[in-house]
């Protein structure tokens, strides 16, 4: 049996589509909660990595910065806080072992509160710290030349 295209063309226009008055504002309500704890997550994440990696600059460079002959303690923890607050207004504290002569290794810890600097994690994650740790040899002289 054949059947002509304007048959099921007509069978096609009969059928009248359902009213849908309102469904966009229900799913939007539904998924619009996900989508805004899914982006304020990623941006909490976001902020935290930052700090992280800030935390890790600011040991790093602070290391970096007393393993030299004649640098001192202080001025190891002046140059962690310097780096440290471009974003970190308080909340952090900073430590460095004690060097002198005869110190053969650097260990600078930097310890950034959460609480400080996180939005929504606090909540969570109450007491947290991220807390990041520089260890680097000293150039002080070993007395590696004998003679």
């Amino acid at each position: 049996m054949i059947v002509s295209r304007k048959h099921s063309a007509k069978r096609r226009l009969k059928s009248k589509p359902k009213k849908r008055m309102g469904a966009a504002m229900v799913e939007f309500a539904i998924v619009a909660n996900v989508m805004f704890v899914v982006i304020l997550t990623c941006m909490e994440f976001a902020r935290m990595n930052m700090v992280r990696n800030l935390a890790q600059d600011a040991a790093y460079f602070a290391a970096r910065h007393a393993i030299v002959p004649g640098a001192t303690k202080d001025e190891a923890v002046a140059e962690a806080d310097r780096i440290i607050s471009s974003l970190v207004t308080s909340g952090y504290t900073i430590d460095v072992s004690d060097l002198d002569s005869d110190s053969n290794e650097v260990v600078v810890t930097v310890s950034v509160d959460l609480d400080a600097v996180a939005l929504f994690a606090p909540m969570f994650l109450p007491n947290s710290t991220i807390e990041t740790t520089a260890h680097m040899s000293t150039e002080r002289y070993d007395h590696f030349y004998q003679q």
